[in-house]
């Protein structure tokens, strides 16, 4: 398999220690996540999180929203991640696994 194969999968990934004190900035608890691969390049790679919770600041016309009537939203975000981070990844053949639709698939959730 080559690694540019993995863009639009879902993948297990392991995170090296050296990043783990960061991982929560992206909303990554763990070390160890399902992710969907959106890119790949020789920098790294880029994975998708669906749900991310984003506070919402201005309006639609760009307006302040005043700090008591913020509220956070889930957005679809892309986060990148250099491959000196990346310990492991793994992929899983099976065409099934890759076409699972659920509340919880396609990933970005804690390996269990």
């Amino acid at each position: 398999m080559k690694i540019e194969d993995l863009t639009g999968k879902l993948v297990l990934f392991k995170f090296s220690d050296e990043i783990r004190a960061d991982l929560s900035l992206f909303q990554i608890y763990k070390d160890e996540i399902w992710a969907l691969v959106t890119g790949v390049d020789d920098m790294g790679i880029w994975i998708e999180n669906p749900a991310y919770e984003l506070g919402i600041w201005w309006d639609e016309k760009g307006n302040l929203i005043p700090p008591h009537k913020q509220l956070k939203e889930k957005v679809k975000t892309d986060i990148f991640l250099p491959w000196r981070y990346i310990k492991a990844l793994m992929n899983v053949a099976d065409e099934r696994f890759q076409k699972a639709k659920n509340e919880r698939l396609p990933g970005f959730q804690s390996y269990k």
